[in-house]
């Protein structure tokens, strides 16, 4: 049963008239407003009266007052401690005369004229006044004196500040609440109409629909016509037209990369005004065979048939076209626009143009290039400058006293720093063009083992740990990995010296995210700031002998095998290498030692390729 014939049969059941929503919310919605303002206003009167007969009540008790005093003051003498003595429970007390003087009062009074606030009125027995300006928080009793020798009245003032205070908040709330019942009503009667206007809109285009429910309920006509147009649209069948229509009018205008929207079947849809100046195409009518768009363009249309033929999208991809009178490279990829089931319904094509972006890498690769060349150079003229300068003044020094005994230790000087001369330039070369290696796998573990005996380590005591190593296997170039292992022990011997530290240097390896990781660590004076940057750059040293190429070379032949080094600061003090070199990184490119040489350009073209 549909909600309308449940709201339809509950009003049959009620047995009570309907109106209609619109009328009974005219008539009903004035009519419990009215009741509120009639129910406020009368709380608000009987608040009033209330308080009025509070007043009344104190006004015959503070007159009582005055009655009773009168009576008992009535012996020959009267004194102010009699008058005390009788007026105990009262404020204030006083006899005056009936000109006003005051003959005797208990008590301080706000005015002089202790019979103000009778007004001139005349007094024949007994009366009580206030509160009101004139007594502004108490209630006066005023009394004549029988049989007095003069005519005297007796003044009581009992205590009303609570009554005065009611009496302000009454007043208080009068012009509240009398002021907002109006303009609610006024706001009432005023929008009413215009609040039900959207529900007589939805009424008329209803009853326009269906004319024959004029005689029904309001509400039930509404939700039974609400019913009809929920079920007509879930019997509609699904369009893939418009979905791709509304998929069309969302992304064409707003984005400022070139955009092709296919169907299932691979006509074009929409191509964006980007994407035709980008394509030097004119924009195709609706329905066009993309064969016959991308003629002129075979490698996109090659791969636009592709992908309709495997139903699969392309992940970014770059492509080479030609246009009218250049070629450009375009960032390219393709979305295949699925339903819920998974089938496809269409295809959205979005490029950019990366010609001009691509010639500024280039251009920038090319300018990186020549300043790392010059920087080479810098380098490099320095160090024979300072050694070939070295070696000109002992020579000089050997041809002016060429028969003195210290000619042998100019003859060790010289050879040392032929030795730093050789040294330098070994180091350049290695890193400028590594040599022509065999690449093989081989065991790291066994390889830092024998790295950590060479003789160039003074014998400084090193401790290797490999507990935590998976598998010790790798494939690359065993000869220059080792060379790179042995600069960072070298590195780390030598800081343990300048500091001082006899601790053994920490070797440890162990597996890690699909690789080996080395961890080299000493105790020395850890990494200068002023090189801390630039500390993979060549002939950046902070030791006065060094040449500043061991890390450099060490940084270089990691990443021809697609590792990682970094250098930083050890906890407790020193510095340690971080070496995390993949596992099976070359191993496309042959594993048996008999594959033959093969250079390391070669084998970095390679790794970009797989990576």
């Amino acid at each position: 049963m549909s909600v309308a014939e449940v709201h339809s049969k509950q009003r049959r059941v009620s047995g009570w008239p309907r109106l209609g929503l619109r009328r009974e919310l005219l008539i009903l919605l004035p009519v419990a407003m009215l009741i509120l303002v009639l129910l406020s206003t009368f709380t608000l009167l009987s608040y009033r009266n209330a308080i009025q007969l509070l007043i009344l009540d104190r006004q015959e008790e503070a007159a009582d007052t005055a009655f009773r005093l009168s009576v008992a003051l009535l012996e020959p003498k009267i004194s102010q401690l009699a008058l005390q003595r009788e007026a105990a429970q009262a404020d204030r007390a006083a006899l005056i005369s009936t000109d006003g003087e005051t003959l005797s009062k208990i008590g301080v009074f706000d005015s002089d004229n202790l019979l103000a606030p009778l007004e001139g009125r005349p007094l024949e027995s007994f009366i009580g006044i206030g509160p009101n300006e004139l007594l502004p928080e108490s209630i006066a009793g005023f009394a004549m004196l029988p049989d007095a020798a003069q005519q005297t009245i007796l003044r009581v003032d009992l205590p009303a500040s609570e009554l005065a205070r009611q009496q302000r908040n009454l007043k208080l709330l009068a012009w509240i609440v009398l002021p907002v019942n109006f303009c609610m009503g006024l706001l009432v009667m005023i929008f009413l109409r215009h609040a039900l206007k959207p529900y007589d809109i939805l009424l008329k285009q209803a009853r326009s629909l269906d004319p024959s429910g004029a005689d029904e309920d309001e509400v039930s006509f509404l939700i039974g016509t609400f019913e009809k147009a929920i079920a007509a649209l879930a019997r509609l069948p699904e369009s893939d037209d418009d979905d791709i229509a509304a998929l069309q009018r969302t992304l064409t205008p707003s984005l400022e990369s070139g955009l092709l929207l296919l169907d299932r079947a691979g006509s074009v849809l929409a191509l964006n005004e980007v994407g035709s100046k980008m394509l030097a195409l004119d924009i195709p009518e609706s329905g066009t065979e993309f064969d016959d768009l991308l003629t002129g363009h075979p490698e996109l249309l090659k791969l636009l048939r592709n992908t309709i033929e495997r139903e699969e999208g392309v992940p970014r991809c770059e492509i080479t076209v030609r246009t009218d009178n250049r070629e450009i490279t375009l960032g390219l990829t393709i979305h295949a626009l699925r339903r819920d089931d998974g089938s496809v319904r269409g295809y959205l094509a979005l490029f950019i143009d990366l010609t001009e972006s691509r010639r500024l890498a280039a251009e920038e690769k090319v300018a990186d290039d020549l300043a790392q060349l010059g920087q080479l150079a810098a380098g490099l003229a320095h160090e024979l400058r300072n050694s070939l300068g070295t070696v000109r003044g002992y020579l000089t020094l050997i041809e002016r006293r060429p028969e003195e005994e210290t000619i042998v230790d100019y003859l060790s000087e010289i050879r040392r720093e032929s030795d730093h001369l050789q040294r330098v330039l070994e180091d350049f070369l290695t890193f400028a063009r590594p040599e022509t290696r065999r690449i093989e796998k081989f065991d790291l573990a066994q390889l830092v083992y024998r790295a950590t005996v060479d003789p160039g380590l003074d014998a400084k005591q090193i401790e290797v740990s490999a507990e935590e190593l998976t598998s010790p296997h790798i494939t690359g170039d065993s000869q220059l990995i080792e060379q790179a292992i042995r600069n960072l022990l070298h590195n780390a011997a030598r800081a343990d010296r300048e500091s001082g530290h006899l601790e053994p240097i920490q070797v440890k390896l162990q597996s890690r995210n699909d690789g080996i990781e080395i961890a080299i660590k000493d105790r020395g004076p850890g990494l200068p700031a002023e090189v801390r940057e630039r500390l993979f750059q060549p002939f950046v040293t902070s030791r006065p002998d060094g040449v500043g190429l061991g890390l450099s070379l060490a940084h270089r032949i990691l990443t021809l095998h697609g590792g990682k080094l970094r250098i930083e600061d050890r906890q407790g003090g020193g510095t340690q290498a971080i070496v995390w070199l993949p596992i099976g990184t070359l191993a496309t490119l042959g594993n048996k030692s008999d594959a033959g040489p093969m250079p390391l350009q070669k084998v970095q073209k390679d790794i970009n390729v797989l990576e």
